[in-house]
């Protein structure tokens, strides 16, 4: 595809990206510069708005799902969720280099937007196995709850971690970064987009239970033997705002 020297503006989400994926491959051009509205306001140059037609979109998905590999889709997809600047532009690249070959993605490493994907992909699957055993949960009522601060969109690639772990129970966990609320109810999995963090109370013996905890590793502790920089090197700092034993 030829590069052109436009600006293009879109609503930052994966239909929007779609309708995105459209325009670039029916007029067979792609722009210089992608903007979100987070990014827009950073920018000096006005974007060409793409609308969000969600219609459209699963339809570019259906072909997406036609042409490309299983797992050459499931690498745009993440890829899209991955914090990554400019991932639009990589990724357009990316989906034209997957519409030309059967081969994995990993065969074309040497593809700076290909290199620059994958990164950001393993960054970010990298914090999602660290919240699979940092991740703290209290009991609010009969529901599990949790709230984590993660630096990139993780909460949807966590889930299916704690619902398979715990099919018989009722959770909820609040990334309060990106606003998400993640509801799961006997391996069903919901996320509530721009959500509120609920406003929830643990019960009065998960509070005695915390407790009690607290006054096991209290006895337990040898002060003299505490090694602060060892400590942050199994569990960094930025995970112990939302863990229950550092309340």
């Amino acid at each position: 595809m030829r590069e052109t020297q436009e600006t293009w503006e879109y609503d930052g989400s994966f239909y929007g990206f779609l309708c995105l994926v459209d325009r670039a491959f029916s007029q067979k051009n792609v722009p210089a510069l992608i903007l979100t509205p987070e990014t827009a306001l950073e920018s000096l140059f006005l974007g060409d708005w793409i609308e969000t037609n969600e219609i459209r979109a699963q339809k570019i998905y259906r072909r997406l799902q036609q042409r490309l590999t299983a797992e050459n889709l499931q690498f745009v997809q993440t890829g899209f969720y991955a914090t990554l600047a400019g991932k639009e532009r990589c990724l357009l690249d990316v989906i034209e280099i997957a519409l030309g070959t059967k081969d994995s993605l990993e065969n074309f490493i040497g593809h700076p937007s290909v290199l620059a994907v994958k990164k950001a992909i393993k960054t970010l699957l990298g914090e999602v196995h660290l919240f699979t055993g940092f991740v703290r949960f209290e009991y609010v009522g009969k529901i599990l709850f949790s709230k984590i601060a993660p630096k990139h969109y993780s909460l949807p690639f966590l889930c299916p971690h704690f619902a398979e772990r715990y099919p018989n129970e009722q959770m909820m966990i609040y990334d309060e970064t990106h606003r998400l609320l993640a509801m799961l109810d006997h391996g069903r999995i919901t996320l509530i987009e721009d959500s509120e963090c609920p406003e929830i109370k643990a019960t009065d013996e998960e509070q005695v239970i915390q407790n009690q905890w607290r006054a096991f590793l209290a006895a337990v502790t040898i002060n003299e033997r505490t090694n602060r920089q060892v400590q942050m090197g199994h569990l960094p700092l930025r995970f112990r705002g939302n863990m229950v034993e550092f309340d």
